[in-house]
């Protein structure tokens, strides 16, 4: 799968956003020699919004890996805070840890999701894991 056909996927009727998404990061961690092909071109569509929750996956994961983020990422920022999961009530604690443990790159674009997502453990997981031990 590729960047490029994620905005397709993400509009057809009753597809929630973050299955196409979901599955791209499976495939980016299952294929990492594919990688660079994976986000070379750029993706496009009418939703600004999908493609900010697209920019936002495809610039944590490099960020977590070391790949290059290509150019076209740095293209897509919300004007608004999205808050896109488990976590979609934008105010209170929840809100707070959820913008306090995301990726870097969320608040590039101002979309937030759990470090998990990408596959990168929050330091507070890992703190909570380690005293049950």
């Amino acid at each position: 799968m590729r960047v490029a056909d994620l905005p397709p996927a993400m509009a057809e009727r009753g597809n929630r956003e973050h299955v196409p998404l979901t599955f791209f990061v499976r495939e980016w961690d299952a294929w990492p020699d594919e990688r660079s092909a994976m986000i070379a071109d750029t993706p496009t569509g009418d939703d600004a919004d999908d493609l900010c929750r697209i920019a936002a996956v495809v610039h944590a994961l490099c960020d977590r890996d070391g790949v290059p983020v290509p150019a076209w990422v740095f293209d897509h920022r919300s004007e608004v805070d999205i808050a896109w999961g488990r976590h979609c009530v934008m105010e209170g604690f929840i809100w707070e840890q959820t913008i306090a443990d995301a990726p870097a790159a969320c608040a590039y674009h101002r979309v937030w999701f759990d470090r998990e997502f990408v596959g990168i453990t929050s330091r507070r997981r890992r703190r909570a894991v380690s005293a049950n031990l």
